[in-house]
């Protein structure tokens, strides 16, 4: 029997998926279909369709993505750098933190009553336990994805560092923030490691608990200098 493509039923159907699909597109603000490939246009956590004209740049993009992904987001200039670490840091109450041996030794000049590390790559397993957190830059950053992205350069360090200490302070350059994942593979030399970080982490046992620190820092701070 063939369906009956023309009663009512199916027409109200057709109606309120048209709605709810044009909900959608509205609340996202993009341009046709020009989806990243996400199931669920907006979700969070999820990759969204490309920028449109005229919405908001890829730093503002990043900075709402860490948001939602429960990380702390600081702006600012290069002038006032290490002033705004030293606040983030020594506002956490942390005593140690380990550094890469590249990473600008200016942005730590302000940080005070805190053991500053820097990392010779013979710091074990057990003694990086020990330290509170960590300072890195990134490679680039992902503002459709709020992925920050290291891949081992001098001022980010091994990949150890920056999975044992329990707060990751990450200063991001603005010039470093690229619109979508495609973009990454022309910024990024992909044949060393690469360490991809969405928000702190996290993840949910089978009773959809979501428990932190698992696979890396509970908590990341992220400083764009604009």
């Amino acid at each position: 029997m063939a369906k009956d493509t023309g009663s009512p039923v199916v027409e109200s159907r057709r109606e309120i998926l048209g709605r709810i699909r044009r909900a959608l597109l509205a609340k996202v603000g993009f341009e046709g279909l020009q989806s990243s490939g996400v199931a669920t246009p907006g979700a969070p956590g999820t990759p969204e369709p490309r920028f449109a004209k005229g919405g908001s740049g890829p730093a503002d993009r990043l900075m709402e993505v860490l948001l939602d992904y429960k990380a702390t987001v600081s702006v600012t200039e290069p002038a006032r750098l290490s002033r705004v670490l030293a606040e983030v840091v020594e506002h956490q109450g942390i005593k140690s933190v380990v550094i890469p041996q590249g990473l600008n030794q200016d942005w730590c000049r302000k940080i005070k009553g805190v053991d500053i590390i820097t990392d010779d790559g013979k710091l074990s397993i057990a003694e990086l336990s020990t330290i509170d957190g960590v300072i890195t830059g990134c490679s680039c950053a992902i503002a459709e994805t709020g992925t920050l992205v290291l891949s081992g350069l001098a001022d980010e360090g091994r990949r150890a560092i920056t999975l044992l200490p329990d707060f990751h302070f990450c200063v991001v350059r603005s010039s470093a923030i690229i619109r979508s994942v495609g973009e990454l593979f022309t910024r990024v030399e992909v044949s060393r490691p690469v360490t991809l970080i969405s928000g702190p982490s996290a993840t949910s046992d089978i009773e959809l608990r979501r428990v932190e620190g698992v696979h890396g820092p509970r908590n990341l701070f992220v400083v764009i200098v604009s």
